[in-house]
């Protein structure tokens, strides 16, 4: 979720929902020390609320904490990591445009990394997920010039095209970046046995980078902005002297996250 401060008591909250999507409210009071609504919007809280019709934005009148996702903001991998997912959610969604699918998948990731799963899969899983349900899945098995199945070889991703080029077409392009085999095949892992086939698998920290790095820059090139928060964790985890966010820390940039406001 995204906060900011409305005056010197209240907040606009930003929630991610079932029935209104991305959609924002009014939380009067929830900066106060004391507020009973306050401890309800936290950052990756997922929460019922009740809502009053305000003349621009619905106010926040009531509200009920299902989950609260405590290791989101104690951890500092699973913190950055659903910091990263919901970034995705606030970046490629517009206002209130309804979208449960990725409504339930939000939900579930962070369920996922407050379980302690592993971050990396867990995310890996959900851009991939994210991406084909908002219409921008890459083409992971056939050549997107040709349509020859891709070889078990490097071959390069073309972002503006969304696929891979085979042996014969890469020509075509100049600037691509290569992935190696072992980067496809986890995608395609992912793609046709999902999550509980990936966190099986053993990735080394290369391949880790290679994947996040090449799902980053496709994530780039689909909303056209740079995204912030995996680069903020990885400044901090690889820095010295780190420790973990308090309970009370703000994400790198604004962040939604999952809410249940009625529809």
């Amino acid at each position: 979720m995204s906060r900011m401060a409305l005056n010197e008591a209240d907040r606009i909250v930003t929630l991610f929902t079932p029935a209104y999507g991305k959609y924002r409210v009014i939380a009067k009071g929830a900066r106060r020390p004391t507020s009973r609504l306050g401890p309800h919007l936290e950052y990756f809280t997922h929460a019922r609320l009740q809502m009053a019709r305000g003349r621009e934005l619905d106010v926040v009148t009531g509200a009920e904490t299902l989950r609260p996702h405590m290791l989101l903001r104690t951890d500092l991998t699973a913190f950055g990591h659903a910091s990263h997912m919901a970034e995705v959610v606030l970046r490629l969604t517009e206002e209130r445009q309804e979208n449960a699918a990725v409504y339930h998948l939000l939900v579930k990731s962070l369920a996922l990394l407050d379980e302690a799963v592993d971050p990396f899969a867990v995310t890996r899983h959900f851009e991939l997920a994210v991406m084909t349900l908002l219409g921008y899945r890459p083409e992971l098995y056939r050549c997107i010039e040709c349509g020859r199945d891709l070889e078990a070889e490097p071959n390069p991703f073309v972002a503006s095209r969304g696929g891979f080029l085979c042996p014969v077409c890469r020509h075509r392009t100049t600037g691509s970046p290569m992935l190696s085999i072992n980067a496809q095949k986890y995608l395609r892992t992912l793609d046709r046995h999902g999550l509980g086939a990936a966190v099986r698998l053993r990735v080394p920290d290369g391949l880790r980078d290679e994947l996040e790095a090449f799902t980053s820059s496709y994530l780039r090139h689909i909303a056209e902005r740079d995204f912030h928060s995996l680069r903020v964790w990885h400044a901090v985890t690889d820095g010295p002297g780190t420790s973990p966010p308090s309970a009370g820390a703000s994400p790198p940039a604004d962040r939604p996250a999952p809410g249940h406001a009625p529809g």
